[in-house]
């Protein structure tokens, strides 16, 4: 699909932005004052500490140093109409992993691992989708959930444990919309690498598939148990129970991501914004 990929001019976050959510960030900006306050801890401590970081310990991707790599980038931002081209470090670590930071200027970290354990379209899958996280402006909240933890303790000290207790809601609020910024950003690292099989195929190493049987990988199964445990949504305890066991995570189960990446293209969005390009 690389060398056919179709460049999606024009492309707005909100074609393919995941109703879950724009109602969550709506919920979280209902306070006027919350975007001010969540620029000025970020500024001045979050990203700071995460650009420092990761400038002094990580390999930067560019032009000369993983020119294969940085090509991707370049491709993966072309495809996604993002004019300004993020910075790409590499981080060592084993898995399929790989995230983004910073509001004022964002950059993407990837393990090593996604580099070797992914095929071109499956590592354009992980690049779109944090790619996605960017065009959509969820890095804002993103970092300041990142970093609530370390900022509600700080409270919690200067105030004998009351304001931590008094922050909670707002964590809970923060995570439940990070978790939903992962299913638009899925339907962007889609759009990016324009083949199912492969966004699927990588969700399948992500969740566990052993590297001696990539070769063996079905892609039918996963989408069998992806359906499958979209139905159990018809149970209202068993929803309840998928609520309360990620309240704490910032992503969702990969099979609760793959099922809403299937239902999603399945209703032919997927297909609209491509045709859009032909």
């Amino acid at each position: 699909m690389i060398e056919s990929s179709k460049i999606l001019r024009g492309l707005n976050h909100k074609d393919y932005e995941h109703p879950f959510d724009r109602k969550a960030l709506e919920t979280l900006e209902n306070n006027p004052a919350s975007e001010k306050i969540s620029k000025l801890i970020v500024k001045h401590t979050i990203e700071r500490y995460y650009t420092i970081q990761y400038t002094g310990s990580n390999l930067r991707v560019d032009k000369r140093n993983f020119p294969d790599i940085y090509k991707m980038l370049l491709l993966a931002c072309s495809i996604l109409d993002l004019n300004e081209i993020p910075d790409l470090y590499l981080q060592w670590g084993y898995d399929i992993n790989g995230f983004t930071t910073g509001a004022e200027k964002p950059f993407i970290v990837l393990n090593s691992g996604a580099i070797d354990l992914c095929s071109e379209n499956e590592l354009l899958f992980v690049l779109g989708h944090e790619i996605g996280h960017i065009k959509s402006k969820h890095m804002l909240y993103h970092m300041l959930a990142q970093g609530y933890n370390e900022i509600a303790e700080l409270i919690g000290d200067f105030t004998l444990g009351i304001g931590k207790l008094l922050t909670r809601p707002i964590q809970f609020a923060l995570m439940y919309w990070y978790r939903m910024s992962e299913f638009t950003a899925d339907r962007a690292g889609l759009l990016c690498c324009q083949d199912l099989n492969a966004a699927i195929g990588a969700m399948m190493k992500i969740a566990g598939t052993p590297v001696k049987y990539y070769n063996q990988i079905v892609h039918d199964t996963f989408i069998e148990q992806a359906t499958t445990f979209k139905r159990l949504d018809y149970d209202g305890f068993n929803k309840l129970i998928k609520i309360v066991s990620v309240m704490d995570s910032t992503h969702p189960w990969t099979v609760m991501r793959a099922a809403e990446l299937l239902n999603w293209e399945k209703e032919k969005y997927y297909d609209k914004i491509i045709s859009r390009n032909i």
